[in-house]
């Protein structure tokens, strides 16, 4: 996985609680958590027992809302905007966690991306581009084995 995807300001990642409590979120109804989430998005995190991801939404939203009021004239209509798309990725957010956990649970495997099934091709390939950043093999080498590859896929 790479830095971007482990990002600790990535909402929708589940943090050290949630993999802790997977027992009691999964248990949770997902129609509950999003109904709530969307009418009153304080009682889905309480319903869910959970908020630095709902916090972190709530900041990028404030963010957002307080720069488009620098560039924007018309800010009733914009701030609308900003507001319903926020709570729609909160109340998201809340279902994946809900959804996730139940995967968890159920032991099948919750999106990321070093779950995808990789075949011997792709390991060459990556072995390939080690030895190309350890200069073991020259750029011309590299390019040339790697089209080889990609043509063989």
């Amino acid at each position: 996985m790479n830095n971007l995807i482990k990002s600790r300001w990535n909402p929708f990642l589940p943090t050290a609680k949630d993999l802790a409590r997977t027992e009691e979120l999964a248990s949770k109804n997902v129609v509950t958590a999003g109904a709530l989430s969307f009418v009153f998005f304080p009682a889905g995190l309480i319903y869910l027992n959970r908020g630095i991801n709902g916090l972190k939404i709530l900041g990028y939203i404030c963010a957002v809302s307080f720069l488009l009021g620098f560039i924007v004239k018309t800010k009733e209509k914009s701030h609308d905007l900003v507001a319903y798309i926020g709570l729609g990725l909160f109340t998201t957010e809340q279902i994946i966690t809900v959804k996730r956990a139940q995967n968890r649970l159920q032991g099948k495997s919750t999106w990321t991306a070093d779950t995808f099934k990789t075949n011997d091709k792709y390991e060459q390939l990556k072995e390939l581009k080690r030895k190309h950043e350890n200069n073991e093999i020259s750029t011309e080498e590299f390019q040339i084995e790697k089209q080889k590859l990609l043509d063989s896929i």
